[in-house]
């Protein structure tokens, strides 16, 4: 399903629709959608912080709602902006987009990939920190310069 999404998400450009670009080009559109993006990715660190805190319960609890939420992202995406942007919005995009796809090929997921549990899990650790990183810096810059 997340890649599917991912997948309509980057073959969506031909076949924009305008109502949606005209609402897209909206300053407070703009800070809504991008609040509950930046909410939802928030909301998918949560599992990270209850495995730090070894809140094992709730972390368990949460494993598949992480991994159910996290195919919406790039619907969550399209909704914030229809295009991958330029310079370090493109960046934004595409780490976003790749760690949804990396999370779609979960180990969990693919038994014939369990081998590979620890560096999957360090590219998806990486992708999700250069991701906030990279949202912080957008929040800033957007906010800064409009």
């Amino acid at each position: 399903m997340g890649g599917i999404a991912c997948a309509l998400y980057l073959l969506q450009s031909p076949f924009a629709n305008q109502t949606l670009a005209a609402w897209q080009s909206g300053f407070w559109y703009k800070v809504a959608t991008g609040t509950l993006l930046s909410t939802f990715v928030g909301a998918q660190w949560l599992l990270a912080l209850c495995r730090w805190q070894s809140w094992n319960r709730i972390a368990k609890t949460l494993y598949t709602w992480h991994q159910r939420l996290g195919v919406l992202g790039p619907v969550l995406l399209f909704v914030h902006s229809r295009t991958l942007g330029y310079a370090y919005l493109m960046m934004l995009s595409g780490v976003f987009l790749a760690n949804t796809m990396l999370g779609v090929a979960s180990p969990q997921a693919f038994p014939s990939l369990r081998k590979h549990q620890t560096p999957w899990m360090a590219a998806h650790i990486a992708l999700s920190v250069l991701l906030i990183c990279l949202i912080f810096y957008h929040v800033w810059t957007a906010l800064y310069f409009e």
